[in-house]
């Protein structure tokens, strides 16, 4: 397989690149690193002294599974989960339409790749991948669209329930949405844009009998991966459900009674990162929101007690925490008390994160040891671009670098030029690197007749060099008119594998490729989701 490195795909922090590659400056944010096992025994050793809620966790994960319709697989992880020495490897995401953008597929099977290697260096253990679906965010705009290929080789988005433009934001979180009538739309456009192939039907009846009209998001969701990977053994988590706010209601307590201790200790160690990183998080007084008539406010502390922002509600200390300990499922933690709910709830091994997730981890120590928890080791999720074979011989027709799918069309195609040595009438190269020339001559004989005269001709030689330089931007736009059958060829390209200038991974949704290849793809995405290497694969079909 070959591989890219991380700093190959426009956007991703330094930090997860040098965390992924294993630099000292960023391992020194963590606990222990993923590829030291060492660190792993460490970690699990820690774990068997830690008690947790087995039971009451177990028959609420079953009961959620069955609503989600998981295999046999997964229930028989759930009882090897009631015993002491089984740990789950956790990921977690929104719930996307039809599946979300592939990164979201590749994360739950790195869980699942990740569980299984673990379970080989550790025959001690058992480990269980979990998904933590993302069902409190109140983003709807973010999840509700998936980017598909269509039958005239144009990227495009399938969207569901998409509001007015002068429509306000959402609050509401999206546990509390469910389905209406206008997803048949959804899937309705989704048919006319992909081309009719042998796997349509098949793709047809998935998404139909996972997205109906009255379901909730996360449950569609996690019914279309069970549909896609039954014997995957991945564990569904919703952590909306009032049973588990209740065996959270420890951490909401304290996260109300100690503030702003925890976004303060964070706010150090951001300090301190950003010495070198970019700090991904902004901590806030109270790490909370609050759900209120059915939406999400965050709590901001005031003289009186607290207040909802954006509203006028208020409330004392005591009637805040009064409502923590009744009603817990009222309260949502933001981005960073997700990660120390989640760990309060399991005794986690290990977490799948994305580049920003990593990034942000590295923030996270002084909030885990203000709840007086371990934070698990933490894993860069696999990365994939899918090349296709007619993709693939656009690279070799033209000798390409694979980085230069993440180019801009235009530079991509000054790149075959370079590589193809491009022959013109015009051999514009060796006219400027005459002239050059001529430019420097002009320079050094101006100032040996009069220092004086050194300025202007420098000036002179610079708008000269502007001119030629703005002369050669016309004469590219003029082969590039002339060379429309290449600028096509990259243009496609870049839909296929970097949509609107993205890794595909990031805008692409499973149902294109399930459309083209059916079932046939699922176990190539499965077996590229490995944990190791640590770098982005190019998977070629």
């Amino acid at each position: 397989m070959i591989t890219l490195p991380f700093s190959a795909l426009p956007g991703t922090p330094k930090l997860f690149t040098d965390y992924a590659e294993g630099i000292a400056d960023a391992r020194n944010y963590f606990m222990g690193h993923f590829r030291d096992l060492l660190a792993f025994e460490t970690h699990l050793g820690g774990l068997e002294h830690r008690s947790c809620k087995r039971e009451e966790l177990y028959d609420i994960l079953v009961r959620q599974n069955k609503q989600f319709r998981s295999g046999a697989a997964t229930f028989s992880n759930l009882e090897l989960f009631r015993q002491e020495n089984t740990f789950p490897v956790v990921t977690g995401q929104q719930v996307g339409l039809f599946g979300g953008p592939m990164y979201s597929l590749y994360k739950a099977l790195t869980a699942v790749q990740l569980a299984r290697w673990l379970r080989d260096q550790f025959p001690a253990y058992n480990f269980i991948p979990v998904f933590w679906l993302e069902t409190e965010d109140h983003d709807f705009l973010e999840i509700n669209n998936a980017g598909q290929i269509t039958a005239e080789n144009e990227f495009a988005r399938i969207t569901y329930a998409e509001p007015e433009e002068d429509a306000p934001r959402s609050l509401s979180p999206i546990h509390l949405l469910k389905l209406d009538a206008s997803i048949t739309d959804s899937l309705k456009e989704l048919r006319e844009v992909l081309p009719p192939t042998d796997f349509s039907e098949e793709l047809f009846r998935m998404l139909g009998g996972a997205y109906t009209e009255g379901q909730g998001l996360a449950t569609a969701f996690a019914r279309l991966l069970n549909d896609l990977y039954p014997d995957s053994g991945l564990v569904f988590l919703d952590p909306s459900d009032t049973a588990l706010k209740q065996l959270a209601a420890p951490v909401i307590l304290q996260e109300l009674e100690t503030f702003p201790t925890t976004g303060e200790e964070v706010i150090k160690r951001s300090a301190e990162l950003e010495e070198r990183y970019h700090a991904q998080i902004k901590p806030r007084a109270v790490n909370m929101f609050f759900i209120h008539k059915n939406n999400r406010y965050s709590i901001e502390p005031n003289d009186y007690g607290f207040f909802l922002k954006g509203t006028r509600q208020r409330f004392t200390r005591d009637e805040l925490l009064e409502i923590a300990n009744n009603e817990p499922e009222r309260f949502s933690p933001n981005v960073l008390l997700r990660p120390i709910m989640q760990d309060f709830l399991l005794p986690t091994a290990a977490y799948v994160a994305g580049p920003s997730e990593v990034s942000y981890f590295a923030q996270l120590q002084p909030a885990y040891d203000h709840f007086q928890l371990t934070m698990p080791l933490i894993v860069p999720r696999a990365s994939i671009t899918v090349v296709e074979r007619k993709v693939e011989k656009v690279f070799k027709k033209f000798n390409l670098p694979y980085h230069s799918m993440f180019l801009d069309d235009d530079e991509a195609y000054r790149q075959v030029g370079a590589r193809n040595g491009q022959q013109t009438a015009f051999p514009f190269d060796a006219f400027r690197s005459r002239v050059e020339e001529l430019l420097g001559e002009m320079e050094f004989a101006a100032s040996e007749e009069d220092a004086n005269l050194s300025g202007p001709a420098s000036s002179t030689a610079g708008n000269i060099r502007k001119a030629l330089s703005a002369f050669e931007d016309k004469l590219f736009q003029h082969r590039r008119q002339k060379d429309e059958i290449l600028m096509r060829q990259i243009e496609k390209m870049h839909v296929y594998l970097a949509p609107e200038g993205k890794p595909q991974e990031r805008q692409l949704n499973i149902a294109t490729l399930f459309n083209r290849y059916g079932r046939d793809i699922l176990p190539l995405l499965e077996e590229a989701c490995q944990p190791f290497p640590a770098e982005h694969r190019l998977l070629f079909l």
